[in-house]
């Protein structure tokens, strides 16, 4: 009877060794392709803002009351050059700078690098 079941086990071991090694295996579409045509994307020390307001203004300073300079739309996203903390007369709040101008914190997100905020603005219907 043992040995009836080491036969078994045996056998059952065998025909499942193939199964097995053959789930291990990688095809070519399993492979991950890193697209490095933009040298920013996974860059560490630049970050990047997607817009989460309806419509934002840049300004030319750190300040509501400052002059607007452009405008950008929801879902859009911009690498981060700067920041600033404004003034606790003007709010006391962290305002980041662009190439067009300053936006306030609280009309972006801020993410690591561009491929996060990339799939962040394609949710929010941008880039």
């Amino acid at each position: 009877m043992k040995a009836n079941r080491s036969l078994f086990c045996a056998i059952l071991l065998i025909s499942l060794l193939p199964l097995a090694l053959q789930s291990c295996r990688k095809s070519d579409s399993e492979l991950i392709v890193l697209d490095n045509s933009d040298p920013l994307a996974l860059a560490p020390d630049v970050k990047w803002a997607v817009v989460v307001e309806p419509y934002a203004a840049f300004r030319e300073e750190i300040s509501w009351d400052a002059e607007a300079a452009d405008y950008c739309k929801k879902g859009e996203l911009f690498p981060i050059l700067a920041s600033a903390t404004a003034s606790e007369e003007a709010g006391g709040e962290v305002w980041y700078r662009f190439k067009d101008g300053w936006l306030p914190a609280s009309a972006l997100t801020v993410y690591p690098n561009k491929l996060r905020a990339a799939k962040a603005a394609a949710l929010l219907g941008g880039e």
